[in-house]
């Protein structure tokens, strides 16, 4: 969201549960929370991604955990309820957007989440004292598109000097048919840290550059969590579909 310009926020309640909201600024979807059950995770692409985060580490142990864009604040909710004693932070970039998310959806009591008001370009720099973070979870859009800076090696490398030893970043990525978002987030990991293990998941159709949609791409810079690709392709939703390696090479740039 861009602060200083009027939006029309507004929460929907979801026909599929009692307790269910979905988040719509200027009539697009943000985020879902279902404040009963944080855990369920509506979303297809929040949901692969919540599959990433329990990989990480032992199933349960707490996590220091990074949210560059806040939304509903879903992802950080899953991680209080998923992983106790968790310390967490979250950027947003828009103060009246925060405000009313937490007025209709107070965070759980106990859950140790810090909320930094300001754009994430600007802030990552600040946060060198909180480091390092277990997961960086990046999701920044204004409606459907992302800022400029997201596809940059100099952001994706201020993210990934923040990941701690065996640590995650995990970048969200809303596609239009055929890749092209993808191709330029994976080209700015890879100039940030040559070294780094990347996967990529999302539903096949849009993995083939059918079709448009959401894909999670990670980057590991100590090398991916053990049958990482196996759960996700076993945990959907599906069809899901899960690049590494020489496939993923060949999804992205084709024969060489």
């Amino acid at each position: 969201m861009e602060p200083g310009r009027q939006h029309r926020i507004e929460f929907e309640a979801d026909i599929f549960s009692a307790t269910g909201l979905t988040l719509l600024v200027d009539g697009t979807a943000q985020s879902h929370v279902d404040p009963d059950d944080p855990t369920r995770l509506f979303f297809e692409y929040v949901r692969r991604i919540g599959h990433v985060v329990d990989a990480i580490g032992l199933p349960g142990s707490p996590l220091h955990a990074l949210h560059l864009g806040g939304g509903a604040l879903t992802l950080a909710r899953y991680i209080a309820a998923t992983r106790p004693g968790s310390r967490q932070v979250v950027v947003e970039l828009d103060p009246e957007l925060l405000d009313l998310v937490l007025a209709r959806l107070p965070l759980p009591i106990g859950a140790d989440i810090a909320l930094v008001v300001g754009d994430a370009a600007s802030v990552i720099g600040d946060l060198a004292s909180q480091m390092p973070f277990d997961v960086v979870i990046v999701d920044l859009y204004a409606r459907l598109e992302p800022p400029a800076f997201v596809a940059t090696p100099s952001f994706m490398s201020g993210c990934l000097a923040l990941v701690a030893p065996g640590g995650l970043l995990t970048v969200n990525v809303a596609d239009a048919a055929g890749l092209e978002r993808l191709r330029a987030q994976a080209r700015a990991v890879a100039r940030a840290d040559p070294t780094a293990e990347l996967l990529v998941t999302a539903d096949a159709s849009v993995l083939s550059g059918d079709d448009e949609g959401n894909a999670v791409l990670v980057a590991a810079p100590d090398g991916l969590p053990g049958r990482l690709a196996e759960r996700l392709a076993a945990n959907g939703p599906h069809p899901a579909e899960v690049l590494t390696g020489a496939r993923l090479d060949f999804a992205l740039w084709g024969a060489c």
